[in-house]
């Protein structure tokens, strides 16, 4: 049984397989335009983390994380890496 309780705590501290099996989310690498670092979409059943190639180690999980916390309403504000988020749940 998982005690991922979906706080700020969690998402940060959590490893990355277990975040994302209870986000029900998987990861996409998609080519760097640039302007982008990642992005999710989300279908009926699960949602799907995009994120650049090439990101190293440390950048790329943060990035994951904090678009999994913010699409679960968790303040990214201050988040340990800059993070501009656009959109949102609909």
């Amino acid at each position: 049984m998982s005690t991922f309780t979906f706080s700020r705590w969690d998402f940060l501290t959590e490893p990355l397989p277990a975040v994302l099996a209870d986000c029900g989310a998987t990861i996409e690498h998609v080519a760097d335009d640039g302007d982008f670092m990642g992005g999710i979409l989300a279908d009926d059943e699960t949602l799907t983390v995009r994120v650049v190639e090439g990101l190293g180690q440390l950048e790329h999980d943060l990035v994951v994380r904090g678009l999994l916390a913010a699409w679960h309403y968790v303040d990214i504000s201050d988040w340990p890496v800059a993070m501009r988020v656009k959109g949102g749940q609909s």
